[in-house]
């Protein structure tokens, strides 16, 4: 569900990836092995796909902005980080935030964007009834043994995709993401509304955001639902820790390999819709843009004692990089959005949240529920109070 199961996780487990991968040498693979040319072929044709997709979505939620009533014509977007059993947290935030009302309310957000355990989050926040934010609570309130399942001794053995299964987790999401709510996902977007999750295209190595309302027309249309649940599993399959999930011909794995937030770094400012729309409309009153980005961990990497063995240190390597890429992320969403206003394209705000940094869990290891409740009961208190935000750059 994030990086987070892999670095914070037991030595043995750091040991048995890098095993299976020292024993991968010279396996036969089971797919089918593409040339450079091929590879680069395909990599261009997505590329432009997506950079088609993005101006298709940023016109659609253009012309939502022009049906709103009034001269209050404001963009909200919700960014949900990565974090693994650590997004007990976020669902919980937002039920607390939903309960808000009158000033600091949660918004009919227009985009909403996950990552890793915030992609599997993110349908929920999109869909944003009481009873959507809380059944996502309730799913991390009540981990099951069977989320995470080791494959038996051999494991580590190079065959496998992944030394561990998700088969309780793979069950739940496909009870809880059920048909019903895809429909509704899908109608969203119908209205302008967009809901980005991150995956890694581990083929071209490089970022992939599927929009999951096209997605889910697609799934209501053909009546094949699968694809929906891969794009979510795929999100959250932590590399060598979890099954990789191949969509359309392509292998994905956890977005947070690329970006633990989602937020449109790629973007030029010619691309965004507050300069589509000053194009459009430029006697119009200009657009406010507001991100609300919440971070399900905690914003600084915590002090720790590291054992000088290259499992310790590789995994403190990799948990400081993670935390680390997240944070410049954030600032460069800072920066952008100052030159968004610089510009003159229009109000730009960038909020933020996360665990606070005195936070510790009561419990060490990975998917205990008695840390997930813990956390989930910080999300909620914090989420009803809306002086939590933070409004300046890490």
């Amino acid at each position: 569900m994030n990086a987070r199961f892999t670095w914070t996780s037991s030595h043995s487990l750091t040991t048995a990836v890098s095993l299976a991968v020292l024993l991968t040498m010279g396996c036969a693979r089971s797919r089918v092995v593409q040339t450079d040319e091929v590879l680069v072929a395909e990599g261009d044709a997505r590329k432009a796909a997506l950079k088609a997709d993005a101006m298709i979505t940023g016109r659609a939620m253009i012309e939502r902005v022009l049906r709103s009533e009034g001269d209050d014509r404001t963009i909200d977007v919700l960014i949900i980080s990565g974090g693994g059993d650590f997004g007990a947290f976020g669902a919980a935030f937002l039920r607390g935030w939903s309960e808000i009302e009158g000033d600091g309310a949660m918004p009919l957000f227009d985009g909403v964007t996950g990552v890793s355990t915030g992609a599997l989050i993110a349908p929920f926040a999109f869909l944003g009834t009481k009873a959507d934010l809380l059944e996502c609570e309730n799913l991390y309130r009540n981990p099951k043994s069977d989320w995470v399942r080791t494959r038996g001794p051999l494991f580590f053995m190079p065959d496998n995709e992944s030394f561990a299964e998700v088969p309780g987790l793979e069950r739940e999401l496909r009870s809880s993401v059920s048909k019903e709510r895809i429909e509704r996902i899908a109608a969203q977007g119908e209205q302008g509304r967009a809901l980005f999750v991150n995956t890694t295209d581990l083929d071209q190595g490089c970022v992939h955001p599927f929009e999951l309302t096209t997605a889910a027309k697609l799934a209501c249309k053909t009546g094949d639902y699968e694809r929906v649940y891969k794009i979510l599993l795929a999100s959250a399959g932590i590399p060598g820790a979890f099954p990789p999930r191949e969509i359309d011909g392509t292998l994905y794995a956890d977005g947070g390999i690329t970006s633990n937030i989602l937020y449109g770094g790629l973007v030029k400012r010619e691309q965004t819709a507050m300069y589509r729309f000053n194009q459009l409309m430029p006697d119009e009153p200009k657009l406010k843009m507001r991100y609300w980005v919440l971070l399900n961990n905690q914003a600084r990497t915590l002090p720790h004692t590291t054992q000088p063995t290259w499992p310790d240190v590789i995994a403190r390597s990799i948990d400081i990089s993670i935390r680390a890429s997240t944070l410049t992320s954030l600032r460069h969403l800072y920066s952008f959005a100052e030159v968004l206003s610089l510009h003159g394209d229009g109000e730009v705000e960038v909020r933020w949240i996360g665990i606070p940094n005195e936070w510790r869990a009561p419990v060490e290891g990975i998917f205990e529920k008695e840390t997930m409740n813990n956390l989930a009961d910080l999300g909620y208190t914090m989420g009803k109070d809306p002086s939590v935000w933070n409004s300046e750059a890490p």
